[in-house]
């Protein structure tokens, strides 16, 4: 597989002489375009179950939609309960070592 190969598939079909390069374009795409799939039918067929999401809280695992867990957790755990501290939230440092991170992972993984 070589560069002739490569010149005889790009250039194989084409006229010896090419008096309008747009319009030969515009015919060789034409002509090579794939035909058009039907449109997938907008309607649900009838008698079919609808899936729904539900997702559970990471904390206490209790079920929910997923509008109703934001940030991964129920109403009961994101409020505290009344008498204890607030939970703190988990500081993300500003600037991280994205390459000595994925060096560090790759170690890991390369060790039995």
């Amino acid at each position: 597989m070589g560069a002739d190969y490569l010149t005889r598939a790009l250039t194989a079909g084409l006229p010896p002489q090419v008096g309008s390069p747009i319009g030969f374009v515009r015919r060789r795409l034409t002509d090579k375009m794939p035909p058009r799939l039907p449109a997938a039918p907008q309607t649900p067929v009838t008698g079919t179950a609808v899936r729904r999401v539900m997702m559970e809280c990471t904390e206490c695992g209790v079920p929910g939609p997923p509008g109703a867990l934001p940030d991964g957790l129920c109403r009961a755990c994101r409020t505290p309960a009344p008498g204890t501290a607030p939970v703190a939230p988990v500081e993300v440092p500003g600037e991280r070592d994205v390459h000595a991170l994925v060096g560090s992972l790759r170690d890991l993984m390369r060790k039995p």
